[in-house]
């Protein structure tokens, strides 16, 4: 399975548990439950994209959300008059700067691990309290040294100090996504709730430990991986949740709604890995069938390795360019748009079913088939060591970068070119080419690539009876008359 594919579902099963916690759980008093829902939540989503489970496959809602997530995209191809080869591609961008951020985390993180090491070998921890890995430390001249000293103890049974690292490591991976930080200090915040409640419920008065919790210093440096007594950033939430009422026990209920939002994960999960499309003589490309009787049928939106266009994408995107017509009924209208183009690439490597989801009309829908259907023989993708078919999308936009065209009805029709992004391409059958008339001299065999976009003011385009009228015979199949700058 594709690791982009697995960090995004991650990323989205992460975000869905915090939602359900913010809205649900977070202002109940299960502290306990609260952390273990978080930290197993947490888990699972990790777990979630590897797990595959047969009938889950077989239900048509996992059909129909996958063929909404599942089908490998390729990148997207901008046609204009003159199509040029993509130099960059926005995938290739954004995995760039996720491997930033990313060695940005993990270098942030191992700082923290230093300075932790280096705060263990200082000998006088004067004014400090703090626990980690078992490990309590607490300066025994504190105000309400005992308390203080109790409440650590319950970080290090607990093994709080586990969570923290956990939670830190998904802020390195998954560092892009805000959520990662709102869950990383709310686990903190659940510990020093589970902590205050074990101390409070012993000294018999919750107002009592509220005053060591306002009285104390606040030296630690929080930003460390360790379990803080005194973090005043959550003092206040600490103090109100001393002073609040208890949760209903009936309001633990609530647990029980986590259930569909797991199987909801289980059927996003299913239709990103290997859901199989039985191929028809017509197949919708926008519907899932559940009858998947034989291996050869099957048409796979997920692989272990995917379809390769010979010589790779950028030969695709070379090919295209070399191929594809920007349609002149889509240019004299000024139409522009995009293109989504649906097809399968067999487990003979032929592309079959190219069809559009979505078009623009004027010829363009056409064009991108065309295109498309002619793509020679591809290296057919593999599931399990055997070739099989797979689905692709791929947008193609068409765009004509400023030309504008005027048509009127037995007169001229003038293009007019800005003074950037000027080119030409041969489009033309060499029976039907027109007469080019360059600076008011006839040329013949003029090579259009010959000609600077900086150097051209206008082209003029006459066809029909006013061209046979300025032109003679010579204008039969229409004239291009270009003039240049002086």
């Amino acid at each position: 399975m594709n690791w982009l594919s697995i960090l995004l579902q991650v990323n989205l099963y992460l975000t869905l548990g915090v939602a359900f916690y913010f809205f649900f759980l977070r202002k109940e008093t299960f502290h306990q439950q609260n952390r273990i829902y978080l930290l197993l939540f947490s888990i699972v989503a990790f777990l979630i994209p590897f797990v595959e489970l047969g009938i889950v496959h077989d239900w048509f809602v996992t059909s129909k959300v996958s063929d909404v997530v599942a089908v490998i995209p390729l990148e997207e191809f901008t046609v204009s008059p003159l199509t040029e080869e993509p130099e960059w591609s926005w995938n290739i961008l954004a995995i760039n700067i996720y491997f930033i951020g990313f060695g940005f985390g993990l270098l942030k993180f191992s700082l923290n691990l230093f300075k932790l090491q280096q705060l263990f070998s200082i000998q006088h921890l004067e004014g400090q309290a703090f626990s980690v890995f078992g490990k309590v430390v607490v300066d025994k001249k504190l105000n309400g040294y005992e308390a203080i000293r109790q409440h650590e103890e319950v970080h290090s049974k607990e093994f709080h100090s586990i969570d923290v690292f956990w939670f830190e490591l998904i802020a390195v991976i998954c560092w892009f996504n805000p959520i990662v930080y709102f869950l990383r200090k709310e686990i903190k915040l659940i510990h020093e709730y589970i902590a205050d409640d074990t101390v409070a419920a012993k000294m018999g008065s919750p107002y009592q430990y509220a005053q060591i919790l306002v009285s104390s210093h606040f030296n630690t440096d929080t930003s460390l991986l360790v379990n803080n007594f005194f973090n005043q950033s959550i003092l206040k939430s600490r103090i109100a949740k001393l002073s609040q009422t208890k949760s209903k026990p009936t309001a633990k209920s609530k647990y029980l709604i986590v259930v569909p939002l797991l199987v909801a994960m289980l059927v996003v999960a299913n239709a990103c890995r290997e859901n199989i499309v039985p191929e028809a003589s017509n197949p919708d490309p926008l519907s899932l069938k559940e009858d998947n009787k034989t291996f050869d049928d099957q048409i796979f939106t997920v692989v272990e390795e995917s379809p390769q266009f010979p010589g790779g994408l950028k030969a695709m995107y070379k090919y295209i360019a070399d191929e594809i017509k920007y349609p002149s009924r889509a240019q004299k209208a000024n139409i522009s748009g995009r293109v989504f183009l649906k097809f399968v690439v067999d487990k003979d490597g032929y592309v079959t079913n190219p069809t559009v989801l979505k078009g623009i009309g004027f010829g363009c829908d056409e064009e991108a088939i065309r295109v498309v259907k002619n793509f020679p023989r591809w290296q057919p993708g593999s599931q399990n060591g055997q070739h099989v078919n797979v689905y692709f999308t791929m947008p193609i936009t068409f765009e004509l970068d400023g030309v504008k065209y005027e048509a009127k009805t037995d007169k001229a029709t003038t293009l007019v070119l800005p003074d950037e992004k000027i080119a030409f391409r041969q489009t033309i059958n060499p029976k039907d080419k027109p007469l080019v008339v360059l600076n008011e001299v006839v040329v013949v065999g003029y090579q259009f690539n010959k000609l600077k976009p900086e150097e051209i003011a206008s082209i003029n385009v006459l066809k029909g009876a006013k061209a046979i009228e300025k032109y003679g015979e010579q204008g039969t199949k229409g004239v291009l008359e270009i003039t240049t700058k002086k």
